[in-house]
């Protein structure tokens, strides 16, 4: 494997998510954690901006830029518009111009389709990468949690996405069931828009409905009512399109974002209710490791915890470790190996292995 190796010219981890795209290169750890977004140029189709850069313009495009998120739901919405958003994403972690193509590793949801993988691999080889293996989110955000990848019990993971919920058991290196869901980050933005466009017949913008999630959003009835702080807020008039004020507080967005965080718990109840009853019994001593970027929002953990009896944990920085268990694969080309999602059909076997003659 180590004379594979040098066919390649960078070895890069990607958590390509909905939301955010974390990048991960060995010796260097986390080198890129961007938003998902890429601003094109409306005539030419050239790349204007990607990351933070391009979602500043969201929702203020000049006439000449469209800005898109390629990635919805975990999987790819445009092909070559992702092709497109992960080229520039490699071209700004590589350290020089190179002749040789990278090796990604690229985490994808558990339950994503062998249609859904293709297009990942595809628009990754299309980027410029020379050989790419997909791992199943559950596991490595297991991994970068800091589990043990050849622990044999079982282990739940929760992560909350920006565009899908993955729970997944994980045990022995690999994954013993997952299921994704959409009720995640982007659902709980949506969830505060409509809610204010049902009590106060105002439309507000997805960036304004993330702002007030990440102040004022929360899973549990105690930590909204505990302080209950406002915000402020502008957002346009469904009656005659002007501009409005409201002040909106604490309880209220927990209000709005309560059917996604119970149909979350719900969903992680029924993944415990349909294991094994030793995984079941693994499981109440383990507890569950809750990751992603809802994990941060406030009172996530506790409800959880209360919700299911369970002791929760949660890794230092929840957002990284998808990236980070997949980043840890790259020096253990065994496991990696091991853990890889295969696409079905003897032809994309074969072309798997003839990859590295490019």
């Amino acid at each position: 494997m180590h004379i594979l190796r040098n066919f390649f010219a960078e070895d890069l981890a990607i958590d390509l998510g909905t939301v955010n795209t974390v990048v991960y290169a060995p010796d260097e750890g986390i080198v890129l954690n961007e938003p998902s977004v890429l601003a094109l140029r409306k005539y030419s189709g050239e790349v204007a901006s990607v990351g933070s850069q391009a979602l500043k313009l969201l929702g203020r495009e000049p006439n000449d830029i469209e800005v898109h998120r390629p990635i919805r739901r975990g999987a790819i919405d445009d092909f070559e518009i992702s092709q497109k958003f992960l080229r520039a994403l490699i071209s700004r972690v590589q350290h020089h111009d190179h002749p040789k193509r990278s090796h990604l590793v690229i985490g994808v949801p558990g339950s994503a389709t062998p249609l859904e993988r293709r297009s990942v691999k595809d628009a990754a080889r299309d980027a410029k990468a020379g050989r790419v293996d997909l791992i199943d989110e559950g596991l490595a955000a297991a991994l970068g949690a800091g589990l043990d990848f050849d622990d044999e019990q079982g282990r739940l993971i929760v992560d909350v996405g920006g565009g899908t919920t993955n729970i997944a058991i994980v045990a022995s290196g690999g994954v013993i069931s997952s299921v994704s869901l959409p009720a995640a980050g982007n659902a709980m933005d949506e969830a505060i828009r409509d809610y204010l466009r049902l009590r106060y017949a105002m439309q507000l913008g997805e960036r304004t409905a993330e702002l007030v999630k990440r102040e004022l959003g929360s899973a549990s009835e105690s930590k909204a009512t505990g302080s209950d702080q406002q915000l402020e807020i502008v957002g346009k008039q469904l009656a005659n399109g002007a501009a409005r004020p409201i002040m909106i507080n604490a309880s209220e967005v927990r209000e709005a974002l309560e059917p996604v965080v119970s149909e979350i718990i719900s969903a992680v109840r029924r993944v415990i209710e349909d294991a094994k009853p030793e995984v079941t019994a693994d499981i109440y001593y383990s507890g569950v490791t809750l990751t992603g970027g809802g994990a941060l929002l406030s009172g996530m953990s506790e409800r959880l915890q209360s919700d299911l009896n369970l002791k929760v944990t949660m890794p230092g920085d929840p957002l990284t470790t998808v990236a980070l268990g997949a980043g840890r694969l790259l020096s253990e080309p065994d496991r990696l190996q091991r853990a890889s999602l295969r696409l079905d059909g003897p032809a994309w076997e074969e072309a798997e292995k003839l990859v590295v003659n490019w």
